[in-house]
């Protein structure tokens, strides 16, 4: 009985990411405003049923899409509920480094992103209410994981600094939008994570109240 309830849960999320992915791709291939879930559902090569079974309306679904960058540390975060030990913060940090890496790689994505972002604010509808919890969320978790890696006292100074590392990957992903960039982002995704590797554990040492 076990078994058939993981299996179900497995094909269940391997359809929800198949649906991620039509929405993607559709957002990608057209404006906002003429996306339906009639053109994902083609997309998907699923049903319009089968859509709405997962995702009760597009704002919904479109939600969804943009949680994947938007929550790229979601799955570190499991990592820092465990005590670690050096080696083991070695390779969280190298896992941080890496999801940032990846994400700033995928510039339709980061288009994508403030694109959606941007429409949210300016309808303030319940997906910006959305962005906000997650925004807070991800703060919370970046300054726990924080305190894990330079063995420092959670306060409002990590969240600051988390709040700052967001607020340049996002910075990014504007100039992305605005083509600032060039195509070939290494020297540019080089820089920007050494600097965070550098800075912020050494501010976190010598100004540990923020001040």
């Amino acid at each position: 009985m076990v078994k058939c309830i993981v299996g179900s849960d497995k094909m269940e999320n391997k359809r929800k990411q198949r649906i991620i992915d039509a929405t993607l791709k559709t957002l990608k291939e057209n404006p906002l405003e003429k996306v339906s879930m009639r053109k994902i559902a083609e997309n998907a090569n699923l049903s319009t049923g089968a859509i709405y079974h997962f995702y009760p309306s597009k704002d919904e679904l479109i939600f969804a899409c943009i949680q994947e960058s938007l929550l790229f540390t979601s799955k570190l975060y499991d990592s820092v509920k465990k005590n670690i030990d050096k080696s083991e913060k070695a390779e969280l940090l190298r896992e941080v480094n890496s999801r940032i890496r990846k994400r700033i790689k995928k510039v339709d994505d980061q288009k994508l992103h403030i694109q959606l972002l941007s429409d949210s604010i300016k309808r303030n509808n319940k997906n910006k209410l959305e962005y906000k919890r997650q925004y807070q969320e991800i703060i919370d978790n970046i300054a726990e994981m924080f305190t894990v890696l330079y063995d420092v006292e959670n306060s409002e100074c990590e969240h600051s600094m988390a709040s700052i590392l967001i607020a340049a990957i996002d910075g990014i992903a504007l100039q992305q939008s605005l083509n600032v960039l060039p195509e070939k982002m290494d020297s540019i995704i080089h820089t920007f994570i050494r600097f965070f590797n550098v800075a912020i554990p050494l501010y976190l040492k010598h100004y540990k109240d923020c001040k």
